[in-house]
């Protein structure tokens, strides 16, 4: 069984769309018990969300925004392990 460290792990790193079929289904059996989780991927998305927005009127390239939120993750990530 994933442990929400594992969750937010894939969540910073990969995304659901590298697992295998047996790491989707633990993903998904956690997230449907685990409010915690739930919430993180809400608010990781939400900053996803809003850094295009912000960036929108430049023009960035859907890698600059890629690259944007997944240096969000990775902050958050650090923070959580006191980094």
């Amino acid at each position: 069984m994933l442990k929400c460290q594992d969750i937010a792990k894939i969540v910073a790193t990969e995304g659901a769309g590298d697992l295998s079929l047996l790491r989707k289904m633990e993903l998904r059996l956690h997230m449907m018990m685990c409010i915690h989780c739930r919430n993180y991927l809400r608010q990781i998305k939400a900053l996803g969300e809003g850094a295009r927005r912000l960036a929108a009127g430049a023009e960035p390239s859907t890698r600059e925004l890629e690259e944007l939120e997944q240096e969000i993750c990775n902050r958050i990530i650090n923070h959580g392990n006191g980094g």
